[in-house]
């Protein structure tokens, strides 16, 4: 007589097999991820610089982002009139920050003035309330813009150049962008 065994329906093996390949994934992504390098610790600013990402408060980030966007505006009124607009043309056209309205006052109702440099124009804002925001210096010199900020009410020095800035206790504002950064 002859016996043969006969296995039941199953899917054992192919399971076990499924497993086994879904382990050896999932240990070599752990691998990787183990292995994966830290990133650079970021290098701090130089001492007359400050981030405007983390260096600046609320009002102040308000009044950069619109001295960014005015730098624009003001080089191209610039270049189509062929000479500097006054910060008083630029509040009549209500262009922020120049603008007297009630959002200026709640950052810090600056003081707009005007002055030449060397090889560009400089507007300077002194604060009223240097608590919300400190004062700013806006300076073009057909390059792009830098804004210097300073956390008192007092006007920069003359000629606004980086030198005298920096010796007198302002700082320029940089964006540093990291792998944090998510904006």
């Amino acid at each position: 007589m002859h016996h043969q065994i006969v296995r039941r329906a199953g899917a054992e093996r192919e399971t076990l097999w499924v497993l086994l390949a879904a382990g050896a994934i999932l240990a070599s992504a752990a691998l990787a991820v183990g292995l994966r390098a830290a990133p650079d610790a970021d290098a701090p600013l130089a001492a007359h610089l400050i981030d405007s990402r983390t260096g600046l408060t609320a009002a102040e980030q308000g009044l950069y982002a619109d001295l960014k966007a005015a730098g624009e505006e003001i080089a191209a009124l610039r270049e189509a009139e062929g000479r500097a607009p006054t910060p008083e043309e630029l509040a009549a056209e209500a262009l922020p920050p120049f603008a007297a309205d009630p959002s200026a006052a709640a950052r810090g109702g600056h003081a707009w003035t005007f002055a030449g440099t060397g090889d560009g124009i400089a507007y300077a804002g002194v604060s009223a309330a240097p608590e919300l925001a400190g004062s700013l210096v806006l300076r073009l010199d057909g390059h792009g813009a830098d804004i210097w900020l300073k956390r008192a009410a007092e006007a920069p020095p003359a000629p606004p150049e980086d030198a005298a800035l920096t010796a007198a206790g302002w700082k320029r504002i940089v964006s540093t962008f990291t792998a944090g950064v998510t904006r």
